[in-house]
């Protein structure tokens, strides 16, 4: 006869597979139905669970890195312009390289167009052009850095979404001090079954103070994250191969207030960004004026703007921004505000 019943294990690498409520609601489902398969294995059990798991996802519980019909949809995740911005690498260039054995982690891409490109040029349509290219993106990335926020976004941890990313960035800092409670996070764990003592994994997360919009369910993806020595390590040594910008905390960033600071020329302001900013990318510059205070950071300039930024190459937009009366300001003015000089 042919089995109805879920399989136990991935077909593709063999873990164990689990499930996942649709929503919410379903956890206490998932639960109660865990009670009876276990307290009931004959037929009629089996059936009740199967009825109180409807809406409910099977997946394979293998880090998404290590299941390969994921793994490239995990690369591309990390690459992606919230990431580490590597641009020219589509989800089925990334299967060529992956394919290839040419990278089986972020970190690998950097490392691989560090030397020789001719593995990557020889494959079918790319040549040499393209790959000097994707060395080029890569390599400017390397050097320029990104910032915390968007490492811990390419890291792909489930729940962890671009603004999560920022939230325990701007809590951590820096990178090393992330990593530092990533590798703690098991032993605090183990403490915390095995002795009375209060440590707690991501404790400036999850401590008394905590961190408003981190909730439980994502600190258990970042012990869970935290629990696999293979994504910790590929999380090292990414950061052994990039620059990874230290983000504004609450104690060093310049307060945006109403006083007559370097952020109060933001203040309230909407700010449009046009051409390249040294060192940034669009999405970094646009989070660093969120930060000291800027209303918003439209992509086009209109009546309401109030500032433009103009990177290299700016183009149209500036000169727009200038016939319509609009302050500018070059790309090394506003970095100066940023860092907490005046302009």
């Amino acid at each position: 006869f042919i089995s109805l019943l879920p399989p136990p294990t991935c077909p593709a690498c063999g873990s164990r597979t689990i499930f996942d409520p649709s929503d919410r609601a379903a956890v206490k489902k998932t639960a109660d139905a865990d009670k009876v398969e276990s307290a009931n294995e004959n037929a009629s059990s089996l059936s009740i669970v199967a009825e109180q798991r409807a809406g409910q996802v099977l997946r394979c519980s293998a880090p998404h890195l290590l299941c390969p019909p994921r793994a490239v949809g995990a690369l591309n995740h990390a690459f992606s312009r919230p990431g580490l911005d590597v641009p020219g690498l589509s989800e089925s260039r990334l299967q060529q390289l992956v394919d290839e054995g040419l990278i089986h982690v972020p970190a690998d891409l950097f490392r691989v167009v560090a030397g020789d490109l001719e593995p990557i040029a020889s494959l079918p349509g790319w040549g040499v052009k393209s790959s000097e290219k994707l060395a080029s993106a890569a390599q400017e990335v390397a050097s320029n850095g990104i910032s915390l926020s968007r490492f811990i976004y390419s890291l792909g941890i489930r729940h962890i979404g671009v603004h999560t990313s920022k939230l325990i960035a701007t809590a951590y800092g820096t990178a090393s001090a992330f990593l530092a409670d990533v590798e703690a996070a098991p032993k605090a764990c183990v403490t915390n079954v095995t002795t009375d003592d209060a440590t707690i994994p991501f404790q400036v997360l999850n401590g008394d103070d905590g961190v408003k919009g981190i909730g439980p369910i994502m600190i258990e993806s970042l012990v869970s994250f935290s629990d696999n020595e293979a994504l910790v390590q590929a999380a090292k040594d990414l950061s052994g191969v990039i620059t990874v910008l230290d983000e504004p905390t609450a104690e060093r960033s310049v307060p945006s207030t109403s006083g007559r600071s370097d952020s109060g020329q933001f203040d309230g302001l909407t700010i449009v960004f046009t051409g390249a900013i040294p060192g940034m990318s669009r999405a970094d510059a646009q989070q660093a004026a969120i930060t000291l205070g800027a209303k918003n950071t439209p992509g086009s300039i209109s009546r309401s703007t109030d500032l433009v930024v103009e990177g290299a190459k700016g183009g149209k937009k500036a000169l727009k921004a200038k016939e319509m009366g609009i302050r500018v300001i070059k790309a090394d003015g506003f970095l100066q505000i940023v860092n907490g000089h005046s302009a």
